[in-house]
């Protein structure tokens, strides 16, 4: 940063200050007075002094928004040789509604035949909910969960390729 003696060629205390200033004067430095200049080139120094933010309270901020009554979260297991890798979360729209939102560092393996279920363990239960078809192998992508579902009536989000009934991926729900 420059100083103002480099960028004038004088110092503050070069500049002459007339001992009676017209405020509705045409020429701005009749108006302002020493004690304004160093004021206002002391609030850069006082303005970045580091004891600035420690008075913030941290102890009511959460670490961490997991297992609270809109959102549960997991990370991508892959299974049956098949590969990984992102979280995957369930949580709780404004309108109402539960989606599942896959994170967009997601990817899996791709295969025929792709579903996405809710389900109560690492392969489809007995009680499985089908979200629709897979999207896409990598990236984000959200899938709307029907309205008779709550946030805790399944555990795992899996990747599933009903023509082989063979897993690709889950996410046990915490």
């Amino acid at each position: 940063m420059l100083s103002w003696r480099e960028v004038s060629g004088r110092s503050a205390l070069d500049i002459p200050f007339p001992e009676h200033s017209n405020a509705f004067s045409h020429n701005p430095m009749k108006a302002t007075s020493p004690l304004c200049l160093i004021v206002f080139l002391l609030i850069p120094l006082v303005g970045c002094s580091g004891n600035m933010i420690t008075d913030i309270d941290t102890s009511q901020i959460p670490e961490e928004e997991v297992n609270t009554a809109t959102f549960r979260t997991g990370s991508w297991e892959p299974l049956n040789g098949k590969e990984t890798m992102g979280t995957v979360s369930l949580r709780t729209l404004d309108d109402g509604m539960l989606q599942v939102a896959f994170s967009e560092d997601f990817s899996v393996s791709d295969g025929p035949g792709l579903f996405v279920y809710l389900s109560n363990g690492e392969t489809p239960s007995t009680d499985f909910i089908n979200l629709g078809d897979f999207i896409n192998p990598t990236g984000a992508q959200f899938y709307r969960v029907p309205d008779n579902i709550s946030l805790d009536s399944y555990t795992h989000v899996l990747v599933h390729c009903a023509p082989y009934e063979v897993t690709f991926a889950f996410a046990a729900l915490r």
